[in-house]
């Protein structure tokens, strides 16, 4: 389940005044460690923090990021509450992925990909040998059914020839 933002402002005003973790965790679904965080995010930035407009790292940004935890040994939450992440989860994957990718830092686009289909804004742009490819494999789509149809129909006339003899 997934906190709203009135939530996240009612578990820290409960912090505010003083509740521990067990006691705002029986009120609200929420991790000892994503409590500690978001409470320590709301002191160092504010309520405010919250209304932020969702920010597109670049990879500057990122590498040196990562360079923080990396080369200089700031812990990732220390490094990720400087940020403003939303998350020190968001920093972890960061470093994950510079590792698996040869240490490079990769832009991913955010979404999914858009699906290719055929209309007549887009048509111009389809090549010619596959719009003959996209025709030839409907041809031959329709051709196995009709083959297949005509196979059945054949069966039909022959099991009607054995009942008749």
């Amino acid at each position: 389940m997934r906190l709203t933002k009135q939530d996240k402002i009612n578990i820290y005003l409960l912090y505010q005044k003083g509740y521990p973790y067990s006691k705002v965790q029986r009120y609200y679904p929420i991790g000892k460690s994503n409590f500690y965080y978001l409470t320590q995010v709301l002191d160092r930035f504010g309520v405010c923090w919250l209304d932020r407009p969702r920010h597109k790292w670049t990879k500057e940004e990122k590498l040196k990021a990562i360079n923080r935890v990396l080369l200089n040994h700031e812990t990732q939450i220390g490094v990720a509450l400087d940020l403003g992440l939303s998350s020190d989860g968001i920093l972890a994957n960061w470093i994950r992925d510079y590792r698996k990718n040869g240490y490079n830092v990769i832009d991913k686009p955010i979404g999914r990909p858009r699906k290719k289909t055929i209309t007549k804004r887009n048509q111009k742009k389809i090549k010619p040998e596959d719009k003959k490819i996209k025709e030839l494999e409907e041809e031959l789509l329709y051709l196995r059914a009709e083959n297949a149809y005509l196979k059945a129909l054949r069966e039909l006339a022959i099991e009607d020839q054995k009942k008749q003899k």
